[in-house]
């Protein structure tokens, strides 16, 4: 195969009729143009241009293999062009995975925030709890909860995530309401798959694994067997509050605290990002998680 480099040099010779101005439009000396030309010849068998002292124009199969290599010039700059606003323009495409549960409860409003403010920019949202390959999937940046780990990865913890032990009020008119953490193994317990070990504190540390009435790896589908009345949850606070307003949902043992687990953002170490890259982790840096970490006010309970 032709080196793009020999015909894009080819059309510039061409076009200026010399080796000597060809050469100089790519910094390619007179000499070193002309020997890579005749190489190129000489590589398809055929004479490209007719030299003489005063100037230089392409033969008729010449005039054939130019319009080729005028095509591979005019990408090669398209492509240039391309690469230069990838890196002062935030624009192109950024493919971003997270948990079910974050991509309904939370990117939505993340995301929006982060479209009006780079409207160039295109993402595509990977809802999925499988830790998906980063390298392999050509994934910008995963969101993770509990450990994250990754070959040659850049970790960024994002928040604690605060929880909240939670049932239905149709749970609990059937099932007395808990008064201390040992009296949870007597309930119906919705267990997350990655989260069996249930811890609490107040003056003491107190530590729990409830056997599972139910289990899953999708949060969102234990919020809503819990909201159905299904057993009791321990769950992300910041997924049950519209339960909690509604309620459809009613909190548990409020004086004591669960432990809460971290939210964390992994990207591939790259040298060299694209802008859309750097904004979104310029949006990252700006944006307040306070939300998963702190209590709010108000937050319904039961007497």
């Amino acid at each position: 195969m032709d080196s793009p480099d020999d015909m894009i040099l080819l059309v510039e010779v061409a076009e200026t009729g010399s080796f000597t101005k060809g050469g100089q439009r790519l910094g390619v000396p007179k000499s070193t143009a002309s020997q890579r030309i005749a190489q190129l010849e000489a590589r398809l068998g055929l004479r490209l241009l007719n030299r003489s002292t005063r100037q230089v124009t392409p033969t008729a199969a010449g005039q054939v293999y130019l319009e080729y290599c005028r095509r591979i010039r005019d990408e090669a700059r398209k492509a240039a062009t391309a690469m230069g606003h990838l890196k002062t323009q935030p624009e192109g495409r950024l493919r971003i995975t997270c948990p079910e549960i974050t991509a309904s409860h939370f990117m939505p409003g993340f995301l929006h925030g982060f479209a009006v403010a780079h409207p160039g920019i295109t993402v595509e949202l990977i809802a999925t709890n499988r830790p998906l390959d980063l390298l392999r999937e050509q994934i910008d940046f995963a969101f993770r909860v509990g450990a994250a780990q990754g070959q040659e990865m850049i970790l960024r913890r994002i928040s604690a995530i605060r929880r909240m032990l939670v049932a239905s009020p149709a749970y609990l008119e059937r099932c007395r309401t808990p008064d201390l953490p040992a009296e949870i193994s007597r309930h119906r317990c919705l267990i997350h798959d990655s989260q069996p070990d249930w811890v609490f504190v107040r003056e003491i540390r107190v530590n729990l694994r409830p056997p599972a009435a139910l289990s899953s790896d999708s949060m969102g589908f234990l919020l809503q067997s819990a909201i159905l009345g299904g057993g009791i949850a321990l769950l992300p606070a910041y997924i049950c509050q519209a339960s909690l307003a509604a309620g459809t949902l009613i909190r548990l043992l409020p004086d004591w605290t669960p432990a809460p687990y971290e939210m964390s953002l992994i990207f591939p170490s790259r040298e060299n990002p694209s802008r859309a890259q750097l904004a979104f982790r310029e949006h990252i840096g700006a944006y307040d998680f306070s939300t998963f970490a702190e209590p709010q006010a108000g937050t319904p309970g039961r007497a």
